[in-house]
């Protein structure tokens, strides 16, 4: 008996045991599952901001190198102010950042996001695109506008002197064909011209002036601003944009480290050539040197060939042209140091005038147009860098040249001594019946200013079917202006501008004229 309530007695002890250890661990489970649950919430977000991990993008997930889970944006912002996790505190380098590709990790798929934003940007810029080719759009229609204007103002004219002529018929009984054509007068327009913006460069040294029609900009030469982290002796352009009202883009260093002489333009590039031995070629688009064409003295001018742009003249202070051909440059080589050609100009004075000529229908030969102080000549390209040299019959104190294609004129511009300067107009005449004569025949000379302060650059320009000479009147300290039809000598219309005029161009219906220190834009009309 003492036996059986022995065992008895043991075996509802361990029941009880049995009971209580269960009751335990059901009491146990609960929080661990809850604490569980609770983690797995936590791990879907970065502890940082709490936002949902992300697949791609900035917000990807990442690890730390002690294994703690972050947004990657969040960790590297934290980073920048402190060394260490926001977990655990161990010391976290930027590098040591991994990413993380756990499938057991829930990750917020933006790849739509992503692809949404390159599509927003990419149409941005088409619309940029787009609105820049509105811009072009709208200067060819304002330019077609003035042309239509121009020719029903011709129309008008045309008619009134139609109706002029009737008159006189009636008025002296006699038939149309007894009225001669040169009764018929086609007055000379008068000129009118409106400031439309100053843009000074308080650095001075400019001294030449370009205007790229198909891009509507212009290029000066000139030294960096003083706010230009560029050297002083670092010269280059300012490149000013005429597309949307007159502003000035940016300031280009050509890394010259003399003044520039000349510049001028081919396409998309700048040839330019400066007193420190140099030529230099560069793209204004994609804003990158192309070469640099070491010379053998000082340039004082250059020009490209326009038949093939691969050869580029410098003109040297020592009377001399050389002849630069792109295509000898070795293979990722930008410096040309040796030309393929020398022209002797048989002179002493620099080179101040090169322009290149196109063979047309009223110049029966293509080659180089040359102007020193003492000597002008023509040099003919005949083939493989061969040239034959025509002198032209022109005085000396020569100070610039200038050939206009359209009309066949050649402009010679001389310096003022014991009588004031003049300004001959010339017509060339070439043959090409056994070989190529080059002869001048003078038209007009117009007479200028008695003061020659700096050497300046006269010009013929054309505005509304007129042709007009441009040059500087250093004694008023401003510019003359003639028109070739004119028979007077002296000028048709003269304009004080305050300072020195150096160098002019015509750019869409500004009148540009550049002097030392800044550079004045006049409407025509």
């Amino acid at each position: 008996m003492k036996r059986k309530k022995s065992s008895g007695f043991i075996g509802e002890c361990l029941t009880m045991a049995a009971t209580d250890m269960n009751a335990s661990q059901a009491s146990n489970r609960t929080p661990r599952r809850r604490s569980l649950s609770t983690k797995e919430n936590e791990d879907e977000g970065c502890p940082i901001c709490l936002e949902p991990w992300t697949n791609s993008g900035a917000h990807r997930l990442v690890s730390t190198y002690c294994g703690h889970l972050f947004g990657k944006i969040c960790i590297e912002q934290w980073l920048r102010t402190s060394q260490t996790c926001p977990q655990c505190q161990s010391r976290v380098r930027r590098k040591d950042l991994r990413w993380i590709f756990c499938r057991s990790i829930k990750a917020l798929d933006t790849s739509e996001r992503d692809n949404a934003i390159k599509e927003r940007d990419f149409e941005r810029r088409a619309k940029r695109n787009l609105e820049h080719e509105k811009a072009e759009l709208q200067i060819a229609y304002e330019s077609l506008q003035q042309h239509c204007l121009h020719l029903q103002q011709e129309h008008d004219r045309l008619l009134e002197l139609n109706q002029q002529l009737n008159d006189t018929k009636k008025m002296t009984n006699e038939s149309v064909q007894s009225v001669p054509i040169a009764a018929i007068s086609n007055p000379i327009l008068t000129i009118s011209l409106q400031l439309e913006a100053t843009i000074k460069t308080p650095e001075g040294m400019c001294r030449v002036l370009a205007y790229a029609s198909s891009s509507h900009l212009l290029f000066i030469s000139s030294q960096p601003s003083s706010n230009n982290h560029a050297s002083n002796a670092d010269y280059g352009v300012r490149k000013i944009s005429l597309i949307d009202g007159i502003r000035s883009i940016e300031y280009i260093s050509l890394n010259h480290t003399k003044p520039i002489r000349d510049i001028q333009l081919y396409d998309t590039l700048l040839l330019s050539c400066a007193w420190d031995k140099t030529l230099r070629i560069y793209n204004y688009i994609q804003n990158t040197t192309d070469l640099l064409c070491e010379c053998s003295s000082q340039v004082w001018s250059c020009a490209w060939n326009l038949d093939d742009p691969n050869l580029v003249f410098a003109g040297l202070n020592t009377g001399r042209v050389q002849v630069f051909d792109r295509r000898q440059t070795q293979q990722n080589e930008t410096i040309l140091s040796s030309s393929i050609e020398t022209l002797d100009f048989s002179t002493t004075s620099p080179i101040l005038c090169l322009q290149y000529i196109q063979k047309s229908s009223h110049f029966h030969a293509n080659g180089l147009l040359v102007g020193s102080n003492d000597k002008s000549g023509f040099y003919e390209y005949i083939s493989n860098c061969e040239y034959h040299f025509h002198e032209l019959p022109i005085d000396k104190n020569l100070s610039s040249l200038h050939y206009d294609v359209a009309t066949n004129r050649l402009l010679a511009s001389f310096r003022p001594q014991s009588n004031p300067a003049r300004h001959e107009l010339y017509e060339i005449i070439t043959t090409s019946h056994q070989s190529f004569q080059i002869s001048l025949q003078l038209i007009q000379t117009f007479v200028g200013s008695s003061v020659n302060i700096i050497l300046s650059r006269s010009k013929i320009l054309h505005h509304n079917a007129e042709t007009y000479v441009v040059a500087s009147d250093n004694r008023a300290h401003g510019i003359e202006i003639w028109n070739i039809r004119q028979t007077e000598k002296i000028p048709l219309y003269k304009l004080s501008t305050q300072c020195d005029i150096i160098d002019s161009c015509l750019a869409r219906q500004y009148l540009c004229l550049l002097a030392d220190n800044q550079l004045r834009l006049y409407k025509w009309s």
